[in-house]
């Protein structure tokens, strides 16, 4: 299966499932996150707070990190196709509930047959992302919501700068080994390319109010998961920083 068809599929899938449930509420179950311990506790919500610093004028020196954020801990890891296997299963699995169990085996006879990984880095390669380190998956997850929640658009600049900004709070996280770091990049990476999905197909469509939606989904998403407004944060060359409501 060439690359990309897995997208395809998701588009198919997503199509038919939006057209019967299209509320926020719908839209907001187009995911399939990993276990809570990874937004909630390797994502820590005071570490993610201390590295969206609030200034007003870029041109002005960013503040002294956060000293707590500073570690040698690994965000890259060297990936394994036996839990590549297992995430992808999982993922299948855990989208019966939105596509159905018929929809769900299509999804995981294609990812078998495909390499997401691969179909996402050529989606954020332009903007310096590469697969094999959690921090630039991460950037992409949380520009991508921030992108649909705002209706905006980031450049590759910005996205390194929110890389940068995430690594040292996942390197915090001391005790992560590879699996779990391959862990959190791919199902991060499936739930990437199926928002994405849906968003890319609404605004190729025209169709304003599901991409708003999806959006409002997005809003609601990152304030249960890691407690920030993407609607407050302003994305620049420095990453994101806090502002006030949009």
């Amino acid at each position: 299966m060439n690359s990309g068809t897995f997208r395809s599929l998701l588009a198919i899938l997503l199509f038919a499932y939006a057209g019967s449930c299209i509320d926020a509420g719908a839209q907001d179950s187009l995911q399939v996150l990993p276990n809570d311990y990874i937004m909630n506790d390797i994502l820590n919500q005071q570490r993610v707070k201390s590295a969206i610093e609030f200034h007003g004028d870029e041109t002005q020196p960013r503040k002294k990190k956060d000293p707590l954020a500073v570690t040698t801990g690994k965000t890259s890891y060297v990936s394994s196709q036996q839990v590549s296997l297992r995430v992808r299963q999982q993922f299948a699995d855990n989208l019966k509930a939105s596509v159905g169990v018929d929809g769900a085996r299509l999804v995981a006879d294609a990812l078998k047959k495909s390499d997401p990984v691969a179909e996402w880095a050529a989606i954020v390669g332009g903007d310096g992302l590469r697969p094999g380190d959690v921090a630039d998956v991460v950037a992409s997850y949380w520009i991508l919501n921030w992108v649909m929640a705002n209706g905006s658009d980031s450049t590759d600049r910005q996205a390194q700068a929110v890389r940068e900004q995430i690594r040292p709070i996942i390197a915090a996280n001391t005790g992560l080994n590879d699996a779990q770091r391959q862990e959190i990049a791919e199902v991060l990476i499936l739930n990437f390319l199926m928002q994405r999905t849906a968003y890319v197909n609404a605004l190729n469509k025209g169709d304003a109010a599901t991409a708003r939606k999806l959006g409002d989904a997005a809003v609601k998403r990152f304030s249960d998961e890691m407690a920030v407004d993407l609607k407050k944060l302003e994305l620049t060359d420095n990453g994101f920083i806090a502002s006030g409501p949009r």
